[in-house]
């Protein structure tokens, strides 16, 4: 499950977390939506963008699911 968003976290992860609840993350980390700024992620960008890093544990979160999230945020906005 993911909300489309993704953070980045001072949390010694090497790389952006995806949100899975609001203020959780895919791998665990609890974090302050209002004090963190949340980031759709960017399913349709080119190479070498920083989403294209994300943290070890949330880089095996269901890419499909992930990219319609987002896509669904966008479609909302």
């Amino acid at each position: 499950m993911t909300t489309g968003f993704v953070v980045q976290l001072a949390n010694d992860h090497a790389g952006y977390c995806v949100e899975s609840f609001r203020g959780f993350t895919y791998c665990g980390e609890r974090f302050d939506p209002t004090a963190v700024e949340r980031e759709v992620y960017a399913a349709d960008r080119e190479s070498g963008h920083p989403h294209d890093t994300l943290c070890f544990d949330c880089a095996t979160v269901d890419s499909h699911a992930l990219r319609g999230a987002a896509q669904e945020v966008l479609a909302d906005a």
